[in-house]
């Protein structure tokens, strides 16, 4: 009985090993589950990279409250203060893209806030990369291109429950761009989805790596 009991408690703690490993392998280790919480199931989507949505969840007759970002993250430690910098930069412009943004595409089932409101919304910096503007001219072909990706949450706040998480990367790798111009065409897309409720996650398909 003491060797079934002690197989068993190795049986769990592999299993937990493993699928935690599972989880950490999502977008080459730049998703950090802890940060959304346990019961997040990711899917990939044709608006968000990785995306989960609370069944039930609706925008429409809320108040979206567009919180300030937290400090970057940056997983990739091989970035640069160059790297570092743009991160910063973006964690700044980030809340006011979303929020003018979303002001429009919102406008006929919601409303959007800076100060308070039904659901909070909030997001971090979790890797960067400036690229070169030198090599997107002279060499061209993705040369050079810079790149963000970030966490996004959308929290009830009469419950403090997540309702809805995304992962996402844009990147920018035309000479004629600039990686705002990338976020922002992103909020283009996210926004009408958004005002749909998300429905676009049933049709996700599971996230593996």
């Amino acid at each position: 009985m003491k060797h079934f009991v002690v197989g068993a408690a190795l049986l769990v703690m592999s299993f937990s090993s493993h699928t935690f490993s599972e989880e950490k392998k999502l977008d080459d280790g730049l998703l950090d589950p802890a940060w959304f919480g346990p019961a997040v199931e990711f899917r990939k989507t044709d608006v968000a990279d990785y995306l989960w949505v609370k069944p039930g969840f609706t925008v429409k007759g809320k108040t979206v409250h567009v919180q300030t970002w937290t400090d970057p993250v940056l997983i990739d430690k091989k970035r640069d203060a160059k790297d570092s910098a743009m991160a910063s930069k973006l964690t700044e412009e980030m809340p006011g893209l979303i929020r003018g943004s979303l002001s429009s595409s919102l406008a006929d089932v919601s409303k959007v806030s800076r100060e308070t409101g039904d659901l909070a919304m909030t997001g971090r910096i979790v890797d960067c990369n400036a690229g070169s503007k030198t090599a997107k001219w002279l060499v061209g072909m993705g040369a050079g291109s810079a790149a963000a990706t970030w966490d996004m949450k959308i929290v009830d706040v009469a419950t403090g429950e997540i309702v809805v998480a995304i992962h996402h990367r844009a990147i920018s790798g035309t000479n004629m761009s600039e990686e705002e111009d990338k976020i922002v065409k992103w909020l283009g897309k996210f926004g009408p989805a958004l005002a749909n409720d998300l429905a676009v996650y049933a049709a996700g398909k599971p996230a593996k790596k």
